[in-house]
């Protein structure tokens, strides 16, 4: 087995049952996979690298030095040793006084550890203080003033006499860390003011969002394979879903996701040139009981490709919505429906992590589509009563979603601009991700 894999096999033991002071969602070994991963970025050797999963086990387990040097010998031993503070019966002020000091007189691998560590805690920190929106330093036992000296110093201390272009190129990192944390370094005057128009709530929004993003892409780094998150959109007629689709779509993108859309089967060229015509003469249920298999080969030959974000327009949950109504208006019989539903309500909580039902009431729909149209004549589909009953389905889904603990948002439209549904929509996703990311990493790794 290879020195890194011995090395993080060895310290999730070690912290096996510790989580992130910070974020008590996130177990404790996050931290020192980053780190280890940093080092690999940058390029430096595998027993560097080891050494990153294994910094802080000295410190904050019950294994000693002597356990790390007996498992991993001299040379990672005395990386960990490095980076390890001294007797814990010190003061908070006498430790980090004592790293400060230490670090000046090691090599640039042994430095490497230290940066990376603090590079991890900078990153880790700055996007905690942007995903909720508090600048709080409770949980790091010091305010804001001591770990501002605590980690200038450092940096100062790392930077002295060193040559390796590595370690400058972290520390370039570092250093820019510093002023985002600290020196409110994260603000981007050109996007605030002139390509956002100087919209301050807007810019807080969308740097939110991103950094939320950043978060995911770290998280999803840290796995040999996460697999594809699956997304499905469903909803009331005219609530912006396809629009909110494709911003999701790009967002996802341009953050280094490799993402799929799935369009919407029964508008799809596929389903009107080849399908429909051998259904179109069949009896509804027919046809709602054949389409769900359609759909759902579609969505695991799209799942077989892995990509990281699939982003689906109806699927299976929006199928149920439609059996719904059709069992409303005696197209189904009663046990036709429980089977239906017995049937597909396992293979929805399968395959789909998230649904959003954007929702709004029949006539607003209507209003909708008629301002953003041309033609006044009558809707063959799009009425009142049609819509009516769709969102009596939908409600009545939403229960039923409720009670089988499927993960389904009602997201209501109603009120509201199309850009606050599609920042409220991003926030949704990107918190569900990161709790789904976290269950799948705890569960990769036994935890």
């Amino acid at each position: 087995m290879a020195i890194e894999e011995r090395a993080l096999n060895f310290a999730i033991k070690a912290h096996k049952g510790q989580i992130r002071k910070s974020e008590q969602d996130k177990p404790k070994i996050f931290h020192p996979m980053d780190v280890a991963s940093i080092l690999r970025e940058y390029g430096f050797d595998e027993n560097v690298v080891a050494a990153g999963y294994l910094h802080d086990v000295v410190e904050d387990t019950n294994y000693a030095f002597k356990d790390i040097y007996k498992e991993f010998g001299k040379d990672i031993a005395f990386l960990v040793y490095f980076a390890s503070e001294p007797d814990k019966s010190l003061s908070w002020k006498e430790r980090k006084k004592h790293t400060i000091d230490i670090i000046k007189q090691v090599d640039s691998r042994h430095k490497a550890v230290v940066c990376a560590d603090k590079i991890s805690n900078l990153e880790d920190m700055f996007l905690l203080f942007s995903r909720t929106g508090k600048y709080d330093f409770s949980a790091f036992k010091k305010d804001f003033k001591d770990q501002q000296w605590y980690y200038e110093n450092v940096y100062n201390s790392l930077k002295e006499n060193e040559e390796d272009e590595r370690l400058l190129s972290m520390l370039d990192r570092y250093k820019d860390l510093i002023e985002k944390v600290f020196c409110n370094g994260d603000v981007d005057i050109y996007l605030r003011n002139v390509l956002l128009d100087s919209d301050e709530k807007r810019y807080k929004e969308l740097k939110r969002l991103h950094h939320k993003k950043e978060e995911l892409l770290k998280l999803k780094n840290m796995s040999k394979d996460i697999g594809p998150y699956v997304i499905e959109f469903t909803g009331t007629p005219r609530t912006g879903k396809t629009t909110i689709i494709d911003t999701l779509d790009d967002f996802f993108k341009k953050g280094g996701f490799k993402t799929s859309v799935i369009e919407e089967f029964t508008t799809s060229k596929k389903y009107k040139q080849e399908i429909y015509p051998h259904l179109k003469d069949q009896y509804k249920n027919v046809i709602n009981t054949e389409i769900p298999k359609y759909v759902l080969n579609q969505l695991e030959e799209e799942i077989s490709k892995n990509p990281d974000i699939i982003i689906v327009d109806r699927s299976l949950l929006d199928r149920l919505i439609w059996a719904n109504r059709l069992y409303n208006k005696n197209g189904f019989t009663k046990k036709e429906y429980l089977e239906y539903r017995n049937t597909y309500i396992p293979l929805i909580n399968r395959y789909i992590d998230t649904i959003i039902g954007t929702y709004t009431d029949s006539l607003t729909s209507m209003q909708r589509d008629y301002k953003a149209n041309l033609a006044i004549e009558d809707r063959r589909f799009l009425n009142i009563q049609n819509i009516d009953e769709y969102n009596k389905s939908f409600d009545n889904v939403q229960r039923v979603c409720k009670k089988n603990l499927i993960n389904f948002h009602k997201v209501d439209t109603t009120n509201k601009e199309q850009d606050e549904v599609k920042i409220e929509v991003a926030n949704t996703v990107l918190d569900d991700i990161r709790k789904e990311y976290i269950r799948r990493l705890t569960k990769e790794y036994n935890l």
